[in-house]
Order: C-alpha cells, then sequence, then structure tokens
C-alpha cells in the first residue's frame, strides 16, 4: 500500500507529490494524458510568488502593464513595478512534475482514475492505465485532477455550481504594446468575465471567458481583431470560480482546481493550487503519522480558509456584482476610474494574486462606482 496517491499531474499535484516524497513518504501520481502538461489549458500568466516555489526555465517573457479596453473603445493603462511572468504552461507542468520524481515520486502516464473509494483505513483508486484496468490502495488521496475531479464526485458527492468557459487561440500575430497584456471589457467580447491578449513575440495568446454560458460566440468577435486564418492552435476548458464547500474527509483532501481554489476574478488557479498543495502536505505528512488523520486534515481546510481563503471568498464577492455590470456602467466605471489620481492607486496597490486590496481602496476613493455597477 502507497502512503499517498496523487491524482493528477498538474502544478498542484506535482508539488504535492514533491513535498511529500521530500518528507520520505512513498508516492504515486495517477496522470490521465499520455504527456504531463498536455493538453495546456491556461494563459501562463503567474506573479512572481510562484518562481518562489518552482524552480523552471519555462519562463516565455514578462509583462509590466494592462491595457483595459472598454465598450466605448477607450482605453485605459496601468503598470507595475514588479514583472508579471508568461510561461510556457507545458514547460511549466513538466518541471514541477520533474521536481516529484527528482523528490522520490513515482509518476504513472496515460493513468486515468475511474473511481475513489474511501475506507475507515484506507482509499481505493480504480484506474485504467495504458488500456489495462487496475486498483490501488493508498493510506491517503491527493485529488489535483481539476474541475472534473473524480475525488470530488465519488467521495465528497459536490458539483461544481460556479463555472467560466474559457476558449484561448494562439494567434500568429502581435499587438502593439509587447510590454503589456491587453484585456476586453464588455458584452462583445464576454458574458460577466472578460476578453485577454497576452504578448509572446510573434505569437499571441488571445482568449476569453464566459460565465455560465458558451465562450464560442465572443471569441469570433475577439479573434478578428488581430487578423483571420492566424489561429496556430485552440484550447478550452471550464474554470472553477468557488471554493469546495468541504477540503478534505477523512483520509482525502482537494487541492487546486479539484477543490474550486482558484481566483474568481481572474480564473488563474497556478499560485493558487500550488499555495493550496504547500498547506495540504504539512499536514498529510502529520496525519500519516496520526491516529485519526481527519483531525489533522481538517487543519488544512481551516488554514486555507483562514490564509488564501479570505481572499478568495472577498473576490468572490465581487466576481458576483461584476457579472452583471452592463455595458453603459462599464463606460461609466471608465470616467470614474480613467483619473490620474485613481490609476496611480492601481499602479501602486495592484496585484494579480489578492486584488481585493486594490480594488477596496479604490471604491474608498470614488464610493459611486458601487452605484454604477448596479444602475
Amino acid at each position: 500500500m502507497k502512503d499517498v496517491i496523487v491524482i493528477g499531474a498538474g502544478p498542484s499535484g506535482s508539488f504535492a507529490a514533491h513535498r511529500l516524497a521530500k518528507a520520505g513518504f512513498s508516492v504515486d501520481i495517477l496522470e490521465e494524458h499520455r504527456e504531463v502538461g498536455k493538453p495546456v489549458e491556461c494563459t501562463g500568466l503567474v506573479s512572481q510568488r510562484v518562481l518562489q516555489y518552482v524552480r523552471t526555465k519555462s519562463i516565455a517573457g514578462t509583462v509590466r502593464g494592462a491595457n483595459i479596453f472598454f465598450p466605448n473603445g477607450k482605453s485605459l493603462h496601468i503598470e507595475k513595478e514588479d514583472r508579471t511572468v508568461v510561461l510556457f504552461r507545458d514547460s511549466f507542468d513538466k518541471d514541477v512534475a520533474a521536481m516529484a520524481i527528482g523528490s522520490g515520486s513515482n509518476i504513472r502516464i496515460n493513468a486515468r482514475a475511474i473511481s475513489v473509494k474511501e475506507y475507515e483505513d484506507h482509499v481505493t483508486v480504480r484506474f485504467r492505465e495504458n488500456g489495462n484496468l487496475k486498483e490501488e490502495d493508498a493510506r491517503i488521496v491527493v485529488g489535483a485532477d481539476g474541475i472534473n475531479s473524480i475525488v470530488r464526485r465519488d467521495v465528497y458527492g459536490l458539483r461544481q455550481k460556479h463555472v467560466v468557459s474559457t476558449l484561448q487561440y494562439d494567434m500568429a500575430s502581435r499587438i502593439e504594446d509587447e510590454d503589456s497584456v491587453n484585456v476586453y471589457l464588455g458584452s462583445k467580447y464576454t458574458h460577466g468575465f472578460f476578453g485577454w491578449a497576452v504578448p509572446g513575440g510573434d505569437i499571441i495568446r488571445v482568449g476569453t471567458g464566459s460565465y455560465r454560458s458558451s465562450a464560442r460566440r465572443y471569441m469570433d468577435n475577439l479573434s478578428v481583431r488581430f487578423g483571420e486564418n492566424r489561429v496556430l492552435g485552440i484550447t478550452g476548458a471550464g474554470i472553477p470560480i468557488r471554493m469546495a464547500e468541504f477540503l478534505n474527509t477523512r483520509r482525502t483532501v482537494l487541492v487546486g482546481d479539484a477543490g474550486g481554489i482558484v481566483k474568481p476574478l481572474s480564473g488563474g488557479g497556478i499560485y493558487t493550487g500550488i499555495f493550496s498543495s504547500d498547506v495540504a502536505s504539512k499536514y498529510i505528512s502529520e496525519a500519516l503519522e496520526a491516529d485519526r488523520p481527519e483531525k489533522i486534515l481538517k487543519k488544512y481546510d481551516r488554514e486555507i480558509r483562514s490564509t488564501i481563503g479570505k481572499e478568495l471568498k472577498k473576490d468572490a464577492i465581487v466576481q458576483s456584482i461584476y457579472s452583471r455590470i452592463s455595458d453603459r456602467s462599464f463606460n461609466r466605471i471608465y470616467n470614474m476610474i480613467s483619473s490620474e489620481k485613481i490609476i496611480d492607486v492601481i499602479n501602486r496597490s495592484g496585484d494579480i494574486d489578492y486584488p481585493s486590496t486594490v480594488i477596496i481602496k479604490v471604491l474608498i476613493r470614488n464610493p459611486g462606482i458601487l452605484y454604477s455597477m448596479w444602475k
């Protein structure tokens, strides 16, 4: 019997495996695809915090600012001192998986989990590896298997209720400001979320998200801004933007997207996923030595909610309001925040991992924005 089975070799799963194997536990990672990091379902835009956790050479570039386009055609530019990192996401995933293997984890490619059943003293995982049906027991299972988590389905009985549909094209095109990302607001390009274009030299990543509806028709409107017949690749995925009601049972934990530990305003999940895995691995190590592991694993749930969870909760409230804003309201908000003073506040306080800080500061200086959101 393994000490731990981690289901999913994305950054969350591989980082948890790395920490646990490094602590001396036997760890198997089950990865459903034939290659770690594929298919790519992420823009790969992260803060420098991620590089404090992961050694990687997968950096495609960096950006300093953002150009935000409003429905009326006007835009404003914001800029930070700290540069935001653009990753080659498939290479990044491989780097985290390599850390896990280097620490002693065993990774099993093309091994798709079919069912997970929890017992008093172990968890049984049934999976299909290279077409062969297999079964393995572990003392603890980590659910790092994304939005369609088998662990969450079978053990927790929880459904994802708040999902953003995304679609992204890799395009042979350029944007004028190579040092900034473009963000597109309004009903032409999104429903309740936003569109984006991330520079990468002669290739840009253009995408959009749609809250509780398909992103397809909005993507058609956005992609034509960058020329026709220039699409090199298409990816798409659902993003959960609310945390699960609970993140542990007696012998399982949920990390990253599987637990809905994702930023509601941006859909970003790399930093939050690795953060959750870092916390989870600490308590899993304790639980493997305890008589009542569920008491220890409950501490993981509490710590997540008292740390990153506080930010995600505030962001979820903002997102629920933001998703209802009309084009006319967006245009009024532009007039309110395009002043030099407000932009200076955003530049000084902006943080892609903790956006509530700058939102609160902007609202304090101009509370009329709240009225405009509802009007």
